[in-house]
């Protein structure tokens, strides 16, 4: 096994997602300062469109790329299936978000601005199959090629009309022009159209498999509720203008989770566990562990740096009225670390076929976070929502986290000590050195233990060896 080729591989993910990342840093941060109000409704929208989603989806996505990668049947014959169930499931799911919205007295406006956010998002979703088949491959490349002119094209259609102060019905479709594109550019790399030639036989079989796939809806469903569900409550309880001001506060955490985690863990690291998992338990073994120490060290000086500067950050970058979300980033800093060890756990265990255990820790986790914002949005309408959803992730990482030292051991009891001793010192640090320092030394002191585990901990020669 020839792990050389990983970060080639994550440079062409890290590629396309810092194009698509930029653009939309870029784009939400015009937004916001263009309307407060307009940017809580584009995000509720969002929430919308990432359960459509996740129902299009239906959980397939690891599932496939674990078919693909084990080469268990007929790829096109599998993308080609599983297409056509998408594009029946996205139609039933666009159904259901448009009776919802309904009964939650949304705005006819606001209701067209879901739908059209939600539907880009279902097709995003159906695309996904085509670039597990690319991630399965070994052909990020492919993909990077794809997805970073669609995902600017439709942000910057959406950057005109923000500039031409249109209608936010208008700017929603943004995900549209983007998605419609990223279609089209797969089925031209594909050279055919996947949808052709499936019959009713394949249809029949590729049910028969769903069976075992079924596992993945739960899981891919209870993560989505419970990531977006607080968005609702927030939106009952706080209006468009508090789901704005957490929205800006959580980009910044889930777009380091996201460019990280996504990258590296969904789309390169996931592949080679399933693969090796079965071929290779020394190198799994290896590259779980390898994984696991650098993600922690990556995770804690985000999170000190976000923790320190999140008073001058958010106003500095989405102006003065987004002061009163501080509180609330902070409180979502532990998501970074929470994300990036679940993660990997989620991963080694779907990859070891411990999905039915994996369920459980997600299901336990959406009672969990239904329970906290029932208790704490109604009083706190924006530090509850991102209390909630912290509560919720570092309940579900410590299960999933534990299942994974317990069963691979990534860790040893020492590398755990050396991990509690940097944290300890770094605060330690920061609040000794800022009673007598400048802010700014104080923050460069408490950063340095950290820094020095990070360089401890970088992706060491095993990445290089053949």
């Amino acid at each position: 096994m020839k792990l050389k080729s990983i970060p080639r591989r994550l440079g062409y993910i890290v590629g396309a997602q810092w194009a698509r990342d930029l653009a939309w840093a870029a784009f939400t941060i015009l937004l916001a300062r263009h309307s407060k109000d307009m940017l809580g409704q584009i995000m509720l929208a969002l929430s919308y469109g990432y359960l459509v989603k996740t129902v299009a989806d239906v959980g397939l996505t690891d599932f496939l790329l674990s078919s693909f990668a084990r080469r268990e049947i007929r790829p096109l014959v599998l993308l080609g299936g599983v297409t056509w169930l998408k594009l029946t499931l996205l139609l039933v799911a666009l159904c259901i978000a448009w009776a919802a919205t309904g009964v939650q007295d949304y705005t006819p406006e606001l209701r067209l601005v879901v739908i059209c956010v939600a539907a880009g998002f279902g097709l995003d979703g159906v695309s996904e199959s085509f670039f597990g088949l690319c991630e399965a491959r070994g052909r990020q490349d492919m993909e990077m090629r794809i997805r970073a002119p669609s995902a600017l094209i439709g942000i910057g259609y959406g950057f005109v009309c923000i500039l031409l102060d249109t209608p936010p019905l208008m700017i929603a479709m943004y995900k549209m022009v983007e998605s419609l594109l990223c279609m089209a550019f797969a089925c031209l790399a594909l050279g055919r159209n996947p949808l052709a030639g499936i019959s009713f036989t394949d249809s029949l079989r590729l049910a028969r498999r769903m069976k075992h796939g079924i596992v993945f809806t739960g899981i891919s469903l209870c993560a989505m509720f419970y990531n977006k569900i607080n968005v609702f409550f927030l939106k009952q309880y706080g209006g468009d203008g508090a789901v704005g001001g957490y929205s800006v506060a959580w980009e910044m955490v889930e777009g380091l989770t996201v460019l990280l985690s996504g990258a590296l863990l969904g789309k390169v690291i996931f592949p080679l566990l399933t693969r090796l998992w079965s071929e290779d338990r020394q190198t799994f073994h290896r590259l779980s562990g390898q994984t696991a120490r650098s993600l922690w060290a990556a995770s804690l000086p985000m999170i000190f740096v976000i923790c320190v500067e999140s008073d001058r950050l958010l106003p500095f970058i989405y102006g003065q009225d987004y002061r009163v979300a501080v509180t609330a980033q902070r409180l979502l800093t532990p998501c970074l670390a929470t994300a990036f060890l679940h993660n990997l756990a989620a991963y080694v265990m779907i990859g070891m076929r411990r999905h039915n255990l994996l369920f459980l820790f997600y299901l336990s986790g959406l009672i969990v976070n239904i329970v906290c914002c029932c208790a704490l949005i109604p009083a706190a309408p924006l530090e509850g929502a991102a209390l909630s959803l912290t509560v919720t992730k570092i309940w579900v990482a410590a299960l999933t986290v534990f299942f994974f030292q317990w069963t691979v051991k990534p860790m040893s009891t020492g590398q755990w000590g050396l991990l509690l001793a940097a944290a300890a010192s770094s605060f330690i640090l920061w609040q000794s050195a800022v009673l007598v320092a400048p802010r700014e030394v104080a923050e460069i002191a408490g950063l340095s233990p950290l820094l020095t585990l990070l360089w401890a901990w970088r992706p060491p020669p095993p990445f290089e060896e053949t």
